[in-house]
């Protein structure tokens, strides 16, 4: 057999492997598993740099987004259904810091978060608002998921359209509000928060 014909039968064999996984549904795990071993080099780790604003406070923008102005107010006035199908607005939720997560099950940097996540909701969910909204189109798919893996955190899907602040046409996306309702961190793509530098960041917000 040719150079040429060895290099083509080997591309095939690649593609007839990805195809294989993709249609047996394994590809998303496989790879999630293999960006979760990522995360944990700390490549990921959400670069958190204090910007002072002008009350002599510090407030804290994330890389990989456009510049956030220290003490701009968040957009609150946003509606999701709960896991129950009840009508849930974050104006409604206690006055203290919030972690919004968008996401998917078919999106594998979305799940690859999920266990550092689950580990952050498990340590901070008295005094953090954890909001991680599902972009599923068929939201019982994201309920099984969560019950599968175990997940306390609760999920949500969208029930109105988003305010221009929280479209950023990237899953996963991560975004911290303060507890005084000011935008602190908008970080597009995979990330790992499952830190000691991260919880400290999230006490500094209240």
């Amino acid at each position: 057999m040719k150079a040429h014909q060895k290099k083509s039968l080997k591309y095939l064999l690649i593609i007839a492997a990805i195809l294989v996984l993709y249609f047996s549904g394994m590809l998303t795990p496989i790879t999630a598993t293999v960006q979760r071993g990522l995360l944990m080099t700390g490549i990921f780790n959400p670069s958190l740099n204090e910007v002072p604003d002008n009350t002599n406070k510090t407030v804290v923008k994330g890389t990989n987004t456009p510049k956030v102005v220290p003490g701009d107010m968040a957009d609150l006035d946003v509606q999701f259904f709960n896991e129950a199908g009840e009508l849930i607005n974050l104006k409604a939720m206690p006055q203290q810091p919030y972690f919004i997560n968008f996401w998917a099950t078919w999106c594998p940097p979305c799940i690859a978060e999920m266990p550092g996540i689950a580990e952050l909701y498990a340590d901070k969910k008295d005094s953090v608002n954890f909001v991680l909204v599902s972009f599923d189109t068929d939201f019982e798919k994201a309920k099984a998921f969560k019950a599968k893996k175990g997940y306390d955190f609760p999920i949500y899907r969208v029930a109105y359209d988003l305010p221009a602040m929280y479209n950023t046409g990237s899953l996963p996306t991560t975004i911290v509000i303060d507890a005084r309702g000011r935008l602190a961190l908008s970080h597009m793509g995979i990330a790992n928060y499952d830190t000691a530098d991260f919880r400290t960041y999230l006490e500094s917000l209240k």
